[in-house]
């Protein structure tokens, strides 16, 4: 058989897998479609009468400002579904309508899958778990474990029970980067990096195998306010004192020698659990305090969901014609349209342009959820608000778990900006990143060459090494941009060049000390945020509403398809790690798509 033949094999082969999976995918679409349908069908909609039943809170995964609607097949295939998200906006409206509500005398807490949710959403979340106590509430926090994030909310509750051979696992704040220099250098590929700002550490990976001390003092600094707060706020509702949480996490090993190994009776002896009970034990204990189901198979009980559908249903409706438009930028910055879970410069600059554009849109808060990222997308936006502002339209700036870079670039011109405690945000600079790939290239045999007309030429080919004439005029737009954000910042500010020089130069503030320095007007969630848009518009009375754009036809399939997948999968799929780590790189490079190829991104603010 010939190579031509064989070639020819393969590539059949090629196109029969192809297509197999393809009519094997529409086939399971459309199994979901009908089961959904049938599903509706045969369970009919009325809701659960939440009479003498407890409320359950059991997000199945992170509580997030936006629910991500973007696909991404790579990870689907390597790692199974994406997590399923909770939006705080609805988990918010939930727990204050159970507050108002006198069927409601319990709350059970199941928070082992909320790994991933920010800090400034804890917060909220937490606050409205204190209201529901004061409101003579009895909460009950139940895990098998728990981990920093449920801990927190744990905390919140009237009593936290923990499984007998179960951990509380409390080990502060860290900011862990995977560096990629060794594998560049032995790839062989020409990392061409432009960056101003002494701290604009986010694209150290590829130019270092470890941490810069400049981006460690600036790490540590931000993090031990969060931490600090964290200790703060929990020790408070567990009568303890911060250090006692700090001497928790720092001689744990000794804690847990000191009860033999029993992770779960050194929670219980340091005050952070309440009752210690497997199981069977939890299940019985819930049955006598609240009632039995009707099949007498656990507690009565009815979900976040459907007391959420419930209190829909009951809500009063405003009718007022006043609106405060909450435009949502949560993700990355990206250039062009995107769907909801990452900032578009066109998706989310037409969201600010349809709420300016509406006549009974008479304030817009801007609620900010980003690290930043392309440059031309964020000044995209922020022209949105400059617009919004020349009509009369007050503007308000609503900082979540992250403002930073193109996340502060696209808050600074409004008429305010409202951060939480435990905001992440400054880190005023920008960078320029090309990689070429010439000489790897080169080692495979791989050349390119061609003749231009001017010395500029072809001014970024990625098989060519980076033109010098296009490399210095880079430069000098990195630092052309870096002024042009400095001075945004001074003149929104009110503040100096030299001032604001000072804090800038890419370094990351937690939102208490970005009040300090001047970077943010006051410290608020977003209702706060929204009071005062309605302050400054001077109403009386208004609504809030939700600016969206429709999800494309695939976006709905898909969507619906993963949430079921979820639902049969539960949490089988095990986190992989290793492969997740593996094709970080990927995912980074996806994210930069500036037509320039300049960011205004922080990708030293998440934290793990």
């Amino acid at each position: 058989m010939s190579e031509t033949t064989k070639i020819n094999q393969f590539w059949q082969w090629v196109t029969t897998a192809r297509k197999f999976t393809i009519n094997l995918l529409f086939l399971l679409i459309v199994l979901v479609i009908l089961a959904t349908i049938l599903g509706s069908i045969f369970s009919g909609s009325k809701l659960p009468d939440p009479e003498g039943k407890a409320l359950v809170f059991n997000p199945q995964g992170p509580i997030v400002e936006e629910i991500s609607a973007s696909l991404d097949p790579l990870s689907f295939l390597l790692y199974g579904p994406p997590t399923t998200a909770e939006n705080v906006r609805d988990v918010l409206f939930t727990l204050k309508a159970a507050k108002e509500d006198q069927r409601i005398e319990h709350v059970i807490l199941r928070l082992e899958n909320i790994p991933g949710t920010g800090q400034t959403v804890l917060y909220d979340v937490g606050q409205a778990l204190q209201e529901l106590k004061d409101a003579g509430k009895n909460i009950i926090a139940v895990a098998d474990y728990y981990d920093e994030s449920s801990y927190y909310l744990a905390s919140f509750a009237n009593e936290i029970i923990l499984h007998p051979d179960g951990e509380i696992y409390i080990d502060g704040y860290s900011r862990i980067r995977t560096y990629y220099k060794s594998l560049i250098d032995k790839l062989e590929v020409t990392v061409n990096l432009f960056r101003v700002g002494k701290y604009k550490s986010a694209m150290e990976p590829y130019i270092r195998d470890s941490m810069s001390e400049a981006a460690k003092e600036a790490s540590i600094a931000y993090m031990k306010v969060l931490w600090d707060s964290w200790k703060e706020v929990v020790s408070n509702n567990r009568k303890l004192k911060a250090v006692d949480i700090q001497n928790f996490a720092d001689t744990y090993d000794a804690l847990v020698v000191q009860e033999n190994g029993n992770s779960g009776k050194t929670a219980l002896n340091y005050n952070l659990a309440d009752k210690l009970l497997n199981r069977n034990q939890r299940r019985d204990y819930l049955i006598d305090l609240i009632g039995s189901d009707e099949e007498e198979k656990s507690f009565a009980q009815v979900s976040l969901n459907d007391y959420f559908a419930i209190a829909k249903n009951e809500e009063k409706r405003n009718k007022s014609e006043n609106q405060i438009a909450v435009v949502v930028a949560s993700g990355s910055i990206v250039d062009g349209s995107q769907p909801p879970g990452m900032i578009g410069g066109d998706s989310t600059a037409q969201l600010l342009r349809d709420a300016h554009e509406d006549e009974e849109v008479k304030a817009i808060v801007l609620r900010v959820d980003s690290g930043g990222g392309s440059a031309f997308a964020s000044e995209v936006i922020r022209e949105e608000i400059i617009v919004a502002k020349s009509k009369g339209i007050k503007v308000i700036a609503s900082m979540s778990n992250v403002a930073a870079s193109g996340g502060y670039w696209i808050s600074a011109s409004a008429d305010e900006i409202w951060a939480s405690h435990d905001t992440i945000t400054g880190s005023i600079g920008i960078f320029g990143f090309l990689p070429t790939f010439e000489k790897t290239l080169d080692k495979i045999g791989v050349h390119s060459d061609g003749v231009s007309t001017t010395k500029l030429g072809i001014g970024f080919d990625p098989t060519l090494a980076l033109n010098p004439i296009f490399a210095r005029a880079l430069q000098s737009q990195i630092e052309y941009g870096y002024q042009r954000f400095i001075t945004l910042v001074s003149e929104s500010r009110n503040m100096t060049l030299e001032e604001v020089d000072e804090i800038a130069q890419g370094r990351v503030w937690a939102g208490e000390t970005a009040l300090e320095l001047g970077l943010i007007d006051n410290l608020g969630n977003l209702e706060d945020a929204v009071e005062r848009a309605a302050e400054l518009a001077e109403l009386e009375d208004y609504k809030t509403s939700y600016p969206s754009l429709p999800l494309g036809w695939r976006e709905q399939i898909f969507n619906q398809l993963f949430s079921k997948i979820n639902l049969f999968l539960g949490s089988e799929i095990k986190d992989k790690t290793l492969i997740k780590k593996s094709f970080e790189l990927v995912n980074d490079l996806e994210a930069f798509n500036d037509p320039k190829g300049i960011y205004l991104k922080c990708l030293d603010c998440p934290l793990y």
